[in-house]
């Protein structure tokens, strides 16, 4: 009797043992995936990223929300920016209080052109965050949607919170260089060239002159009063 329960335990710890290493083998499977994707994120080598992030959706596809949102930050952070708003559009239909995703797609968006539709997000964005940046970023795709009145009580929220003189936005300057100024100064940029859209020269001049006085180096108001001195 001895000699069988020892038998038995031996094959119940050898099953258990072969069943453990068959798990082991399926897990490790999913934790290379993931291995592999931090290793490649961390070495900057986004296309095996991208390749491990949907290997881990095949595997797990009731986590593929999760790997979709690191996958649009991959798709943002290499300028593939229809990539990025397609997969980010499909976390936010799951999660659309995602903010930062909700801040990629918006900013993908004005960078293919897409105007009204980043407008509509940074307008979303903005109600969650009352973030000054946003607000910025709604003026500035309301002007170039000839929203004028629109933009300018945006631009003068802004301008008139202290804050806007402190906080620092980057703006593209040409296709070459950006320049990092106050968000009161930008706001100030637009404003004038505003104002120039509208026919009101003067009140172009003295924005411009506004933006400068707080910025004395941004090039954008000094080459927008030059053209207007040529005009």
């Amino acid at each position: 009797m001895y000699k069988l329960i020892v038998v038995f335990t031996l094959l119940f710890t050898y099953s258990f043992s072969q069943n453990n290493n068959v798990i082991g083998v399926v897990d490790n499977n999913f934790s290379y995936d993931s291995i592999v994707y931090v290793k490649a994120r961390a070495n900057a080598d986004y296309s095996t990223a991208i390749n491990a992030l949907y290997y881990m959706m095949a595997k797990k596809p009731y986590r593929s929300i999760a790997y979709k949102d690191s996958l649009t930050c991959i798709y943002y952070l290499t300028q593939a920016y229809q990539k990025c708003i397609l997969i980010g559009n499909e976390v936010l239909s799951h999660q659309p209080d995602n903010l930062h995703i909700m801040e990629r797609v918006a900013i993908s968006e004005r960078l293919v052109g897409n105007i009204k539709s980043s407008l509509e997000m940074y307008e979303k964005l903005y109600l969650k965050t009352t973030s000054l940046v946003h607000a910025y970023y709604i003026a500035e795709m309301q002007f170039y949607l000839q929203r004028y009145g629109e933009c300018m009580t945006t631009l003068e929220k802004i301008i008139s919170s202290e804050n806007s003189k402190n906080e620092k936005i980057e703006l593209t300057v040409n296709s070459k260089s950006k320049q990092m100024v106050s968000l009161a100064a930008a706001a100030l940029n637009i404003k004038g060239m505003a104002y120039n859209e509208l026919g009101k020269k003067d009140a172009a001049k003295e924005a411009f002159k506004s933006a400068l006085l707080l910025e004395k180096d941004f090039i954008l108001p000094k080459s927008n009063l030059e053209q207007l001195g040529k005009k």
